[in-house]
């Protein structure tokens, strides 16, 4: 159940084939869920990459579209968060009580408790009906999925989607450090985590670079999700959820997580200079070559395969393959 399309079927069968494999992922985890906040966390992702995978075909299906379905699968996503997020939420605290060496150690456990008595987690049944809920509107969501239509052919698919979503990464990276503003770096954050799921998408193109540009989105995710676990850390502490906890406790670890999203920043900054090097132009024009190159060497792959079987071949096809390619790269040259 790989998370890519193969250069040997067209774009739009790959996607449907991707649809369908993801929305099962996510159905067979919600069913048999022995650990909720596990299991939700798990099923988000499956849709986290539904989403990814509809922003790379975003321009080839319409704007009106594109946002009611991100929309539809948006609302499963967050129908699912609140346990979750009030899990991660923990996690975070005594992660930075623990790195930091927060003291007295009582001051993260109060504020632990504050998590765990908030009017979200009084009723123990909601985790489960939103179970529930989500798992049968997956299936409203790979019925609306599956009657999409698509402008263009094979990676004409993808690419101007490629294209709209790296750009707007690339923005929101220069926006959030000069903004210096959480809302900002959890915007880049969203677009550093498409194009990683883009690029794993597209990787069968040219496995050693793509997947590298796709562990790099990754590894750049993380850091920037790290940043924002903390962010939200802050805000809790500011609301009124924590007033019973002592201030100047709280402005303590207030400080130990701004000391530690700075550090986060610094090295999500040199990352994303790597990353993000390339024009959005640019990045199109060469994941569509290795997309076409790609296909041919696999039809010419096939052909050989054929005759050594002593099935004939299809060496026309394969041929005519590589003369289209051939003429792609002379055009992209002048």
């Amino acid at each position: 159940m790989a998370f890519r399309f193969k250069p040997t079927e067209r774009i739009e069968d790959g996607f449907q084939r991707i649809v369908a494999e993801q929305i099962a992922r996510a159905q067979e985890i919600l069913r048999n869920a022995s650990e909720e906040s596990i299991a939700v966390h798990e099923a988000r992702k499956s849709i986290k990459r539904l989403r990814a995978l509809l922003r790379l075909v975003r321009p080839s299906i319409g704007e009106k579209t594109f946002k009611s379905e991100n929309a539809f699968l948006r609302d499963i996503g967050l129908s699912l968060s609140g346990a979750r997020d009030r899990f991660v939420l923990a996690e975070t605290l005594k992660k930075l009580g623990a790195e930091a060496q927060i003291e007295p150690r009582s001051l993260i456990a109060d504020v632990c408790a504050c998590i765990a008595g908030g009017s979200e987690a009084s009723d123990p049944e909601q985790p489960r009906l939103a179970i529930k809920q989500a798992d049968a509107l997956l299936d409203e969501a790979k019925a609306r999925l599956e009657a999409l239509k698509f402008a263009g052919s094979q990676f004409d698919v993808v690419g101007a989607g490629l294209e709209q979503s790296y750009r707007r990464a690339r923005l929101a990276f220069a926006e959030a450090y000069r903004s210096d503003d959480d809302e900002a770096f959890h915007e880049w954050r969203k677009g550093a985590q498409t194009h990683w799921r883009q690029m794993l998408l597209l990787a069968p193109a040219w496995p050693g670079y793509l997947g590298a540009r796709a562990a790099e989105a990754r590894a750049l995710s993380q850091l920037l999700g790290d940043d924002h676990d903390l962010a939200v850390v802050v805000a809790f502490l500011q609301s009124e959820a924590t007033t019973g906890v002592d201030e100047e406790g709280r402005a303590c670890i207030a400080a130990k997580a701004r000391d530690a999203q700075r550090a986060l920043r610094a090295e999500a900054y040199a990352r994303g200079q790597r990353l993000f090097a390339a024009g959005p132009k640019r990045l199109r024009r060469a994941v569509g070559e290795f997309w076409n190159a790609a296909a041919a060497l696999k039809a010419l792959e096939d052909d050989r395969a054929a005759e050594l079987s002593g099935n004939g071949g299809n060496g026309g096809k394969a041929r005519k393959r590589v003369t289209n390619v051939g003429r792609k790269v002379r055009k992209s040259a002048e």
